[in-house]
């Protein structure tokens, strides 16, 4: 079994894919080199969804990441607001309670993009099985063209079918997902808007420790 085979196995988490139709590698073994070319593009493509799903993996683990330094933040502006308080600058902890705020509407935006990243996990499996269905429909080409042992056997009209099948699955999947990442954006709308109050009643917030971070100014949007 080829590598690729290998990550597809782990990617469905199943005994393979829940593809019915397939067509045994050792069916092919016999044809030349050169008409294997011929199944290059489809299997190019099941590896590029294989590599999208593991970038969605790292931008997840970035994320969970992101969602840690937020709620220090929120922390460190609530450490803040209290200090004020207690030296009766109510100037200073007003603002620091802005940020709290602000600081809370990143930590929820960036939870709801952690669901829509799982969400689009999911939705990247069912890419992967277009990707192999589309690999198995032209293994099926291949096979029937060549005449191969057990030619005969396969049914062409059942591996397109396979291939209708599981391109409109994923038409559904990614539907919904759009609508959730609309979702996603209006939470992450109404935590910039806030943080853009705050550094406007701020000036900025040149000198605060909680404005000078990084992770609060802008990173989210590189």
């Amino acid at each position: 079994m080829r590598a690729y085979d290998i990550l597809l196995c782990l990617a469905l988490g199943c005994g393979c894919s829940p593809l019915r139709y397939r067509v045994d590698r050792e069916e092919l073994k016999e044809i030349t080199i050169e008409n294997k070319l011929l199944l290059f593009d489809a299997e190019n493509d099941v590896s590029i969804a294989l590599d999208e799903k593991e970038a969605i993996h790292r931008e997840t683990q970035q994320v969970k990441e992101d969602v840690n330094d937020a709620q220090a933040q929120v922390a460190a502006a609530e450490v803040d607001a209290s200090r004020a308080s207690e030296k009766s600058d109510q100037a200073k902890a007003q603002v620091s309670l802005a940020a709290v705020e602000v600081f809370e509407l990143k930590v929820k935006y960036l939870e709801e993009s952690l669901s829509y990243l799982r969400r689009k996990l999911k939705a990247q499996d069912s890419l992967i099985l277009v990707a192999e269905a589309k690999f198995e429909l032209a293994k099926a080409k291949l096979a029937k063209n060549n005449n191969v042992r057990n030619a005969a056997d396969i049914d062409l009209a059942d591996f397109e079918g396979q291939v209708d099948a599981s391109v409109e699955k994923a038409k559904e999947t990614f539907k919904d997902l759009e609508a959730y990442a609309q979702d996603v954006e209006a939470v992450k709308k109404q935590w910039l808007d806030r943080r853009d109050q705050l550094m406007a009643a701020s000036g900025g917030g040149i000198g605060s420790p909680w404005a000078e971070d990084s992770g609060l100014w802008g990173r989210d949007e590189q």
